[in-house]
């Protein structure tokens, strides 16, 4: 039986488009209810926090998932990504007041001190350290956009898809830090003993996104 982790939240709906688009087994999972682990012929679908995800295929507990680019950054976990399936895209920015735009347009010591408020840590210690910028960087796990609004931060760094909350808590773009999207990753362990089966589900899913693209 092959294990499959999806994500919860945000993209769940996208990850079992795919699997039934596949043509996988997948009774059960339109409707889950409040169950977290679904079996359906030979696969084993577990539902979990999109956080928890690369942990459950780094340690082999599943041995594929759908994961947000955004969480396999943030969690730097050993995995194989093996496709992009385009879904899901989005934007990891830092954004904040109009009256920090200034600061982002001028010399990067500018931005020295700056306190960043973000779901995040690792990806905004990444992106300033790259920039050579020391920054306080404040965890948060939700309503970062109230964060500069309160005065507790500056700015944030924040994944972005319409834009419509940042503009309707009056924060806009300061700075584009990278693109996301949800992946087909796998474990390393189940790529040595089990490669026939995951290519088999690698293939089914690339040729559909291979039918979405222009």
């Amino acid at each position: 039986m092959l294990t499959i982790a999806l994500p919860t939240g945000r993209v769940f709906s996208d990850a079992v488009e795919m699997i039934t688009r596949a043509g996988l087994p997948c009774d059960g999972l339109a409707s889950p209810g409040r169950k977290l682990v679904i079996e359906a012929g030979d696969f084993r679908y577990i539902l979990a926090k999109p956080s928890d995800v690369p942990l459950y295929v780094s340690y082999g507990t599943a041995d594929l998932a759908f994961a947000g680019g955004d969480v396999l950054l943030e969690s730097a976990m050993p995995v194989v990504e093996l496709l992009d399936t385009g879904s899901g895209r989005c934007s990891v920015v830092v954004a904040g007041p109009r009256s920090q735009a200034e600061r982002f347009r001028g010399h990067a010591s500018e931005l020295m001190g700056l306190k960043v408020a973000t779901k995040y840590p690792r990806i905004a210690d990444g992106h300033f350290s790259a920039r050579g910028v020391q920054v306080d960087i404040i965890h948060l796990h939700g309503s970062i956009e109230l964060a500069p609004r309160l005065g507790l931060s500056d700015c944030i760094l924040d994944i972005v898809q319409t834009g419509s909350t940042l503009r309707a808590n009056s924060l806009e773009i300061l700075e584009h830090v990278c693109d996301v999207s949800l992946r087909l990753v796998a474990s390393r362990k189940s790529t040595a003993m089990r490669w026939k089966e995951i290519q088999s589900v690698m293939n089914k899913i690339s040729s559909l996104v291979k039918e979405k693209r222009p």
